[in-house]
């Protein structure tokens, strides 16, 4: 828009980057609203045609027949197959940090992402009471995140009762039973009476839409999340490089 073009953007959702207002109800990520807010108002102030609450479809694009299309269609949430993973006391941290679901006193986080997302959510448990463990297969949790955020984000879900268990996966999910195990050794353990099992994960990159218009506009790109789950950053950056290109 700041370089002359007529923009319009559609978003699936009823606000704009409804990611980062998930990730902003985690303890001391609040800022991450105000980023959204800042977008929301640049839309405003550069005349961006925003649609809210419509799904684009490969038609609609057709019919309007656009000079460039650009797709920026995120990241699925899902959670990884894991035998007993279909069980119903099994969720999605996003659906934790929205308090879509109930969740048990007892719980198990299964932290796939390696970023902060799995420490933000067994803090995010513990201020309401909960009994919570954080599984990694790595050596540490959050091994992705600077050295002054992991510090503070160690200490402060420490304090507050968590218990983390590098080096560990988990083989199985027998009802409230979940079979553990060491990634170096295979040495398996049995946690009991677990309530909740809570997989914090990347997702996995949405590009059907991108897929779907190849071949068939004038000019496609596709940026963030849908090219890979990265970080807000790397999406930031990817959309001014493309917006600076055209």
């Amino acid at each position: 828009a700041l370089r002359g073009h007529k923009v319009s953007l559609y978003e699936r959702e009823n606000v704009l980057a409804k990611e980062l207002s998930i990730a902003a109800k985690a303890p001391r990520r609040g800022d991450f609203e105000e980023v959204r807010r800042y977008y929301t108002y640049q839309m405003e102030l550069l005349g961006v045609d925003v649609h809210l609450g419509l799904p684009v479809t490969q038609e609609m694009v057709i019919q309007q027949n656009p000079d460039v299309v650009i797709v920026a269609t995120g990241a699925k949430p899902f959670i990884p197959k894991v035998d007993g993973a279909e069980s119903g006391h099994v969720v999605e941290m996003r659906q934790v940090l929205q308090e879509e679901v109930e969740v048990g006193q007892n719980i198990i986080i299964v932290d796939y992402q390696n970023h902060i997302y799995g420490l933000d959510t067994a803090e995010f448990l513990a201020d309401r009471g909960k009994k919570v463990e954080l599984l990694t297969e790595s050596v540490y949790a959050g091994g992705m995140v600077d050295y002054h955020t992991i510090w503070s984000a160690y200490t402060n879900v420490l304090s507050k009762g968590v218990v983390i268990t590098p080096l560990t996966g988990v083989k199985e999910i027998r009802g409230k039973t979940v079979v553990v195990y060491n990634v170096l050794t295979n040495a398996e353990r049995l946690i009991e009476e677990v309530d909740s099992v809570v997989f914090c994960t990347d997702g996995r990159a949405d590009d059907a839409l991108y897929r779907s218009l190849k071949g068939k506009v004038k000019e496609l790109y596709e940026v963030g999340q849908c090219v890979s789950p990265r970080r807000l950053l790397d999406s930031i950056y990817d959309g001014a490089r493309i917006g600076r290109k055209l």
